[in-house]
């Protein structure tokens, strides 16, 4: 079932929030707004979120790549054209944003790697050290499971030494590095869910 407008607002200005040195949240809460909104009424995405109340304080998102997102995106046509009006002065977001849609597989051999993604995860940092992320993570694999999906892969960059603790304590398995964006490098980790 769908998540409320508000649920995907709270999930827009809690990754803009949490993620905030990737190029997605430099687009704006209104753009990840159409992204969350995509991600949840994609067949072949899941967003997870858990709530205090009605309020989010923690999502994980996966799935079997962006390609199918960002066609949900284009439905919406209207909204992601408003949100990405301000991007569409600044050169470097452009660049950003055609690298994005042009790079067929960011993971170099694909043959070798999970199809499936996890996408994104944040915790409001209020809830941090409650288990959220740890629930969410569990939710993410049961997802999977269910969906006889035997393993996932997950791409940390470099700098983001608490997300390498956490995906390495959680059981994921760092198989390579890559580079992404210029010079900046990451890991690609893999989970196995079938266990």
């Amino acid at each position: 079932m769908p998540h409320d407008a508000k649920t995907i607002r709270q999930v827009a200005k809690l990754h803009a929030s949490c993620i905030s040195q990737g190029f997605l949240s430099s687009l704006g809460p209104r753009f990840l707004t159409v992204l969350y909104r995509a991600i949840d009424q994609c067949d072949t995405a899941v967003l997870i979120v858990e709530k205090d109340g009605t309020r989010v304080t923690g999502f994980v998102t996966g799935g079997s790549g962006m390609g199918s997102v960002y066609r949900q995106m284009l439905r919406d046509w209207p909204r992601l054209g408003l949100s990405l009006a301000p991007a569409l002065v600044q050169p470097h977001k452009i660049k950003g944003i055609l690298e994005i849609l042009t790079r067929r597989d960011s993971n170099g051999d694909a043959t070798s790697l999970p199809e499936h993604e996890l996408f994104s995860i944040a915790v409001d940092p209020a809830f941090r050290g409650s288990g959220t992320a740890e629930r969410l993570y569990h939710a993410l694999n049961d997802h999977f499971r269910a969906s006889a999906v035997p393993a996932y892969r997950i791409v940390v960059g470099e700098s983001l030494i608490p997300a390498h603790r956490f995906y390495t304590r959680m059981g994921a398995k760092p198989v390579r590095t890559v580079r992404l964006h210029g010079t900046s490098t990451s890991t690609i980790y893999v989970q196995n869910v079938t266990s």
